[in-house]
Parts: structure tokens; sequence; C-alpha cells
């Protein structure tokens, strides 16, 4: 009797979207052997691809049949695609299995090799699923591209986001509780005030994992400001879309964290202290020698670590650190405001917005008049196309330059309205956090108490008679607030030349990109 391999395949894919079953395959072999008289010597079982042959049992066959310890007549599977998808490969294969003394046959599409024509359909047989999976990959990838065109994210969510459908059957990302960490790692970097070593470091500590290669992707990703990039494809070039899904950040956040990453912005370098007792070492200066004081902590005969400023030059001068602290804390909420100053940084908000209103509509209304323009021009390119007027080709390479063009446009229009509204979310919190300063001191992280130190003192403070003394102020905190003569240096120190006004409205010109003379006539009219 002749003998048999039988041979049996079916990946995940198949079995899942067609209803191939091994047992289905294997019963019909069998079947088959037994009408003709064949002996089964094996039956292989593979759950694999047949893109390849690189397939853990067929190998295995291969070894056995190569090593005489297997041998047989025929290798019998049903279909040539279950022998390969594959043309090229095929035909080696089949060489190589001829040369052992192995005939391959496909029951279902039975040819006789030997005669020349017959070679003819084994190409059909052989490319036709080539053909299939070809055209299902290329289907694919263009429905892919025209979601991805609509704004659509098409695969598995990004971290900080899940994939849902929405009420409208459709698949959407929106954001999970992983968001928030994301967020603060972005608003954290651009800071400059931490590595991006130290910012993923602060981000586990909240209970996200990132790994080093992955945070730094996580941060160059810019589908967390809600865009979408299409990579290049033939004759394609890579654009970017906006998103239909909520971002996380601002445009214009993720274009700065951009520049920290890749150093084109300088980082500031600050050094936080390591003591929460001790926000204050480095911003002392000795009431006895002048120089700047340092802080340690000294444990007692119970065990309990006491903390203390001390000078390090050699004077004796030494003071528990919670008086220094608790000192500063009720200097800075003695702060408040000088009559009429809130009322004039509103005013001067107003009129900033108001005078740049009707700049920015001629702004909008230029971007949408030329976006309107791109797209008569497309759509009139694809008119003639269609009407024969002009080739596919010079179609596709007009549509190639043109998008792009509406894409930034349509970016650019979008973010005059962002900026605007993230500037007047900004500067209203500048007066909330200045009459609450004391408060923000006492309840803060210590590298945000540093953070206000610096905003505040222009120079050290001195502490003595249980009192913090400072000469020099933040400009813009001398002029806005009224100080408590007893912790001010100068007691009869006058004001400079430059209003609160002024000086608000110069502090403003640098976050918001206003110019100094827009200030100065808003100022004049107020």
């Amino acid at each position: 009797m002749k003998k048999a391999i039988l041979y049996i395949r079916v990946s995940t894919d198949e079995q899942a979207d067609k209803g191939y079953s091994l047992k289905h395959q294997d019963e019909f072999l069998r079947k088959y052997c037994e009408m003709n008289s064949i002996q089964v010597v094996e039956l292989v079982r593979e759950d694999y691809s047949a893109k390849t042959f690189n397939r853990p049992e067929f190998n295995r066959l291969l070894m056995k049949l190569k090593s005489r310890k297997l041998k047989a007549d025929f290798l019998v599977f049903t279909k040539w695609d279950r022998f390969s998808r594959n043309a090229p490969d095929a035909y080696g294969m089949i060489s190589t299995l001829n040369k052992i003394g192995i005939e391959p046959q496909a029951i279902e599409q039975p040819l006789d090799l030997e005669i020349p024509e017959n070679k003819i359909m084994l190409a059909f047989y052989l490319s036709a699923p080539e053909v299939e999976n070809d055209r299902r990959a290329l289907n694919t990838l263009v429905g892919m591209r025209r979601a991805k065109k609509e704004g659509r994210w098409v695969s598995t969510a990004p971290r900080g986001y899940d994939n849902i459908t929405n009420e409208n059957n459709k698949k959407v990302i929106v954001p999970n509780k992983e968001a928030v960490i994301i967020k603060w790692g972005f608003e954290t970097l651009v800071k400059g005030q931490h590595s991006v070593e130290e910012v993923r470091r602060m981000c586990n500590k909240q209970g996200f994992n990132f790994d080093r290669n992955r945070f730094h992707l996580i941060m160059k990703s810019p589908v967390y400001c809600g865009r979408i990039v299409i990579p290049a494809y033939k004759k394609e070039e890579e654009i970017v879309v906006i998103g239909t899904h909520e971002p996380l950040i601002s445009e214009a956040l993720y274009d700065e964290v951009q520049d920290v990453l890749s150093g084109r912005r300088r980082k500031h370098s600050y050094k936080v202290c390591a003591k929460d007792e001790l926000p204050l070492r480095g911003f002392l200066n000795c009431p006895r020698c002048g120089n700047k004081i340092s802080g340690s902590a000294s444990t007692g005969g119970t065990g309990i670590k006491h903390f203390y400023y001390h000078c390090t030059k050699g004077c004796k001068e030494r003071v528990k650190a919670f008086l220094v602290n608790n000192a500063f804390s009720d200097f800075i909420a003695s702060f408040n405001f000088k009559q009429g100053v809130q009322e004039l940084y509103d005013l001067a908000l107003k009129e900033v917005f108001k005078a740049k209103g009707s700049e920015k509509k001629a702004n909008v209304k230029a971007l949408g008049e030329e976006i309107e323009k791109n797209k008569q021009r497309l759509n009139k390119a694809q008119q003639m196309m269609l009407d024969g007027e002009m080739e596919m080709s010079e179609y596709k390479e007009i549509k190639r330059n043109i998008e792009p063009k509406i894409e930034t446009l349509l970016t650019e229009q979008l973010n005059f309205n962002q900026i605007e509204i993230e500037y007047r979310q900004y500067l209203k919190k500048g007066i909330t956090a200045i009459k609450n300063l004391g408060h923000l001191f006492d309840n803060s992280e210590i590298r945000f108490k540093q953070d206000i130190i610096r905003s505040t003192l222009r120079e050290n403070v001195v502490f003595s008679e249980e009192k913090v003394r400072t000469g020099k102020l933040n400009r813009l905190l001398s002029l806005l607030c009224l100080v408590c003569a007893e912790h001010s240096g100068t007691k009869n120190k006058k004001e400079g030349e430059i209003r609160p006004l002024s000086l608000m409205v110069v502090l403003m010109s640098d976050v918001s990109n206003i110019t100094l003379e827009d200030f100065i006539a808003i100022d004049g009219k107020i």
C-alpha cells in the first residue's frame, strides 16, 4: 500500500472568520485515503499562518523526512491554500519534497504535476489565496487611512484612552483615569524644573508605571494634543489632521514639551530641598554676619528629630525651623492688594482682549477665505478629472499639495480661539494665587513651596526678632500689594515710576504675545 502523511492546517483567524475546522479536514482526508487504499502513517496538525513555511509542526515533519525517520509517498491536504499562500515559497518546497520522494497532493484540487499544462493550474491555485490576502490587506489599509483623514483613531487606544463604541455605533477613544497622570506629566515637564527621568519617576509614584522608552514615546505622541499623524504612503506625503477625540493637553503645551525634549529650550535647574521641614534653606541670610544660612536636623535624647536653620560661617546663629517657616507664611499672607488694583487688572484684561478682538476676527476671516479658496480649487480639479479634462495622476498631485495646506489653515483657525481661552484662564488665576499665598505655601509640596519663595523674593530674607524681613520683593508684588511695614526692610521706600497697571500689562505682554505698544495705548486711555 502507498503511504501518506496527512497535513491539516488552520490559522486562528481562518477558524474564526470562515469556520475552517481541523476535525473536518482530518475526517475528509482519512476517508479519501481509505477509499484509495492509502495507509496513513502520520498526522500533522498546524495552527499557523501559511504566508511562509516557518511553521513549527511543518518544520518538525520536514526534519523527520530528511533524516529518514519517517517514510511516505504522499503529503496529503485538502486544498493548496492549506499547503501555502505564497507561490514562490510553495514551488521551492514542492521541489524539496520531490527530492525526498514525497509528492504533495490536494485532494479537492488534484493535479498530476508530471503533465506540464497542470503547472498553470498549480500557479492559479497557489496565487489565488495570495491575491485574496493582498486585496484584503489593501482594502484594510485604504479604509484605515480614510478613517484617519476623517480624524478617527482606528487602532488600539493609546495609554490614557479607552476604545468604546459611541451612540452612532462608531468606534472612538475617550480619556480614562490614566489621562490625568499623563496630562500632569506634560505640565510638569514643560516647567523645566525636573529632568525627563525625574518626571517619569514622579508619574510612577502616582500609580501609572512607564518604562523609559515608553514614557519618551508618550511625551512625543501628538495624539494627546488632538493630532493624528497619517504616515506617507506611496506618492502621498505624511500629513497631520485634527482628531475627533478629546485632547488631554493644548497644542501649545505639546509643542513646548517637544522643545524641551529636543533640547531647543534651555532647562532651568533648580535645586530642590530634600527636606519638607527646611523649605527656606538657601533663601535665608544670617542677621549677624550676612552670609547665607543652611539647615539641618538634630536628634534629641528621645530620638525625635528637630530641624534648625543655622549659619555655617563661624557665628552661632541658630533658630528653630518651624519658627522661621511660620513667620514666612505669615509674611506672605499679609499681602493685600492696593486699592483699585484688582479692578484695574480686570479692566485691563477686558480692554486687551477687546482691542485684539477685531484683529482676531480679521485673521480668522482671512484664514476662512483661504480655506474656502483651496477647497474650491480641489473641487474644480476633481470635476475636471471626472469630465476627462485631467489625468488621474495630475489630480492626485494637486490633491496631495492642497490637502495639507487646508489642514494647516484649519489648525491655525482653531488655535486663535484656543489660545485666547487659555490666556484668559491663565491670567485670571494669577490674582487668585496672590490673594492666597500664605495658604498655598502651608499646603503645598516642597517643590511648590520653593516655587512660591522664588516668585516672591528678589533677594534673600533675614529672620530676626521673630519676624521675617526683606529688602526687595518681586517687582510685580511690590507694585500690586501693600506689604506690612514691620516685615519690610525699607519703611519709607517710594514706589517706582511704573504704575501698577503699566507693570501688569508688561507682564501680560510676555505671556500673551501682545506688544507693549498695545498696552501703553490701553493704559493711556484708562
